[in-house]
């Protein structure tokens, strides 16, 4: 009749609802996708090294890597989070699998367009996972290129980008799969397909197949670079230096054990993340959080090597040093200008010679020597009962505490002084035999020396010894100085 619809064909509600047969060529784009998308986790798995984890494992914090930063903070916490997910385990391949089901269920149901609307959700969940992260590295490298060490070099950066690679081809191979069958290709879409395929293959192996050199012991001690030098005296290489010692250790004797085995260029980079780590520590690189905040064993071989490398490190030992040193000359002035608040020693008879001031003490020893190499710091103190005692060569003077300063006046004579008592609290005089003829008061560590007291030449001798203020300086430490004076002069008159 005029105005009904006119009838549709016979048969085409049937037709629209039998099984749509999908290409040949989209089994195989499957299967290829299926086989990338475990690639990776089966290399690793079954042949990948372990020196993977090398690279990888970095945790400097350089501000200027805002990247890097980004995703120490944000990042890797999300990442972590959709990596709970089931679906996203195994390099994707649950949500492939979700994927590639709804593709076999609107074949058999004729619907065909349900495969590909979930195929291409799919992708795209999977495309936002692995190539979102990989924006902060992109911006870290068009900020500042060095900050391409902060995500592991160029071992771990080739890896990371090829397996990328890979995920982008096997995404690719399923929005392929799914295309209606009457799309045809372009000879470029052809080409650049496969080339995609041929890419992953290059990038995959790249951490141990192309594994740097790893020098060994006979490798660093031939070319003599087993051995820490001074940094400013060291004209070889200085980063073989370093690798060889974080490796081996002086004397091959032991290194850090997270090195062993480990590329040449990986210690490296990790002493140079180390070097950063430490400057933004302080620059002390006796300081073990650095070296803990890196999975690193600390070692006072690793911290002295890191000098080799780290120029900062090495400034930051010479200020240091120098504000100890004028810290220590800041102390020695306080001192001698107590020593010289006292009242000067006004001697009976005129001395030869006469000297006066503060001096350093240890195992409670103020000692005179004759041997003007001798090193004290290697020597045992003398087994002195009571006051003074001697052997030849050297007279050692009880102090009050074990580690002080105390102020000394050596004076002498080339006869016997008159003795006195007033104003001393305990006065003692020993024998004594000059082996040199050249005693002198000095440093426990080798400071300066007071003044030659054998006026006589080598022979024998007689060592008188006055002090007060012991029991004060014994109950108040450094708040309370020690006096002494020390008459020295010849056993038989000149």
């Amino acid at each position: 009749m005029p105005g009904d619809s006119p009838a549709a064909p016979a048969g085409r509600a049937s037709r629209s609802r039998e099984r749509f047969r999908p290409r040949r060529a989209a089994w195989f784009q499957w299967a290829a996708a299926s086989v990338l998308a475990l690639a990776p986790l089966l290399y690793w798995w079954l042949v990948g090294p372990d020196s993977y984890s090398y690279g990888y494992f970095t945790y400097g914090r350089p501000e200027r890597c805002v990247g890097h930063e980004f995703m120490l903070h944000h990042g890797y916490g999300i990442l972590e989070a959709v990596y709970t997910v089931l679906l996203f385990w195994f390099g994707g391949l649950p949500l492939m699998l979700v994927a590639f089901a709804a593709w076999l269920a609107g074949n058999r149901l004729g619907r065909p367009r349900i495969g590909r609307i979930v195929t291409r959700a799919v992708t795209t969940v999977i495309g936002l996972v692995t190539f979102l992260p990989l924006l902060p590295t992109v911006l870290d490298a068009v900020l500042d290129v060095s900050c391409m060490q902060m995500w592991g070099g160029s071992f771990i950066l080739s890896t990371t980008l090829g397996q990328a690679l890979i995920t982008f081809v096997y995404l690719v191979l399923m929005l392929r799969a799914v295309r209606p069958s009457h799309v045809r290709r372009s000879a470029v879409a052809r080409a650049a397909l496969s080339l995609l395929v041929i890419l992953p293959l290059v990038f995959l192996p790249v951490s141990d197949t192309v594994s740097g050199k790893v020098s060994d012991f006979e490798d660093c001690f031939s070319a003599g670079l087993g051995f820490p030098e001074d940094v400013e005296a060291e004209g070889g290489n200085l980063e073989r230096r370093f690798v060889c010692l974080a490796r081996s250790g002086p004397w091959g004797q032991g290194g850090v054990p997270e090195f062993a085995g480990m590329p040449d260029d990986q210690v490296l980079a990790y002493g140079r993340h180390l070097c950063a780590a430490v400057v933004r520590a302080g620059g002390n690189a006796r300081n073990r959080a650095p070296y803990e905040s890196l999975g690193l064993t600390y070692s006072m071989e690793l911290a002295e090597s890191l000098k080799l490398i780290c120029p900062q490190v090495v400034a930051v030992e010479k200020a240091e040093a120098e504000r100890e040193r004028l810290a220590e000359e800041r102390k020695q002035a306080a001192l001698e200008a107590k020593c010289a608040a006292y009242p000067p020693h006004r001697p009976s008879i005129r001395p030869v010679r006469r000297a006066a001031g503060a001096v350093h003490t240890d195992y409670n020893a103020l000692v005179a020597l004759e041997d003007e190499d001798f090193e004290m710091i290697e020597a045992s103190p003398l087994l002195v009962k009571g006051l003074v005692g001697a052997e030849p060569g050297i007279v050692q003077v009880t102090v009050a505490n074990e580690f002080a300063t105390v102020c000394v006046t050596a004076e002498a004579y080339d006869r016997r002084p008159p003795l006195e008592r007033r104003g001393w609290d305990t006065v003692r005089e020993i024998p004594y035999r000059s082996t040199r003829g050249n005693l002198a008061f000095v440093d426990f560590y080798g400071g300066r020396r007071l003044v030659n007291l054998t006026v006589a030449g080598k022979g024998g001798y007689r060592v008188r010894v006055h002090v007060r203020g012991s029991e004060e300086a014994w109950k108040n430490g450094e708040d309370a100085v020690e006096q002494f004076l020390i008459m020295v002069y010849p056993d038989k008159p000149l």
